[in-house]
């Protein structure tokens, strides 16, 4: 894969389109104020279960993805599969994730690039010099959604994700008339077992999951307040389990990994001995765990997953 420049001729062919567009400016998540195209027509993610998922679900010109390689030899779309079906055969493997290749994101003409902080922002430079470049952070500490509606904005489909948000709302009333009527809404902490170093992470948003949640009007753990506002989530010493008082806890596991809600229990019994006995949550069996690529996206699919799953799990 090719981390480094990009020749003449691979810069010659992106050129001519981007400059052929009306443009506007948009300061993204890194803080970069970038001219984009006012309608991009071939745009490129470099961060599957993120900006690409949000993409290909408002309908936006979506050409190509970074994807993942499984153990047989595929590659595939982190969240795009579980979500939507969505593969290679639809669309074109820009990168593979980690592995930056350059000519390859050259040769698919992007006129936008949308790159994951996380992941890309040390090659923002290069990136940029095929195509206008915007950085997306889904761990800035904002509301998933808040996030969303951004990068609906840089790919030209407001209206597109306005319509959707109509619906989940709507939803969302229904599910909670049918879940809780006119009664109390339970309280939640969104925590995840570190077993390498022995704490726990505690998160101030979870993608889809905690959207739902708090959409429902649950209230969260003051816990979960102790994360910093920049940030998504935050590690403490398994001591804190203590202070986790919550209805419930709400977990993700990986099942291609054999991950399931015992597994990430036990991982907990590793860390903190007596949880269950401890943690009203725990000793009331409700600890419940949802499949992570599923579930993380910030999608209105994902969030339907959630709501849909809530109606099996707690009716």
């Amino acid at each position: 894969m090719n981390y480094l420049g990009l020749t003449m001729g691979a810069l010659a062919l992106v050129a001519m389109p981007v400059m052929a567009q009306e443009t506007r400016p948009v300061t993204d998540h890194a803080g970069y104020t970038v001219e984009i195209p006012a309608d991009p027509q071939r745009i490129v993610s470099l961060h599957d279960w993120t900006a690409t998922v949000m993409t290909y679900e408002l309908e936006g010109n979506l050409i190509g993805s970074s994807g993942r390689l499984d153990d047989a030899g595929n590659y595939f779309v982190r969240s795009g599969r579980e979500l939507y079906d969505l593969g290679f055969d639809e669309i074109e493997l820009a990168s593979v994730h980690g592995e930056l290749d350059m000519e390859r994101i050259a040769s698919l003409q992007p006129d936008l690039i949308i790159g994951n902080v996380g992941d890309t922002i040390e090659f923002r430079e290069q990136l940029a010099a095929i195509a206008p470049t915007v950085m997306f952070d889904p761990m800035n500490g904002r509301t998933p959604l808040e996030n969303y509606r951004e990068l609906a904005d840089w790919v030209d489909r407001t209206e597109r994700f306005e319509e959707l948000n109509t619906e989940y709302e709507a939803r969302v009333a229904e599910v909670r008339t049918e879940l809780f009527g006119d009664g109390p809404v339970p309280s939640y902490a969104a925590i995840m077992p570190n077993t390498e170093s022995g704490e726990v992470r505690v998160f101030r948003n979870y993608g889809a999951q905690s959207t739902v949640l708090e959409d429902l009007g649950f209230s969260h753990a003051a816990i979960m307040d102790q994360v910093p506002e920049t940030e998504q989530d935050a590690s403490f010493s398994a001591e804190v389990i203590a202070q986790i008082d919550s209805d419930y806890v709400f977990l993700t596991h990986i099942s291609d990994q054999g991950q399931t809600l015992e597994t990430m229990m036990a991982d907990f019994d590793q860390i903190a001995p007596g949880y269950r006995e401890l943690l009203p949550a725990a000793r009331n069996n409700r600890f419940i765990s949802m499949s992570r690529f599923h579930v993380y996206p910030t999608t209105f699919a994902a969030m339907n997953y959630v709501l849909d799953d809530l109606l099996k799990t707690l009716k």
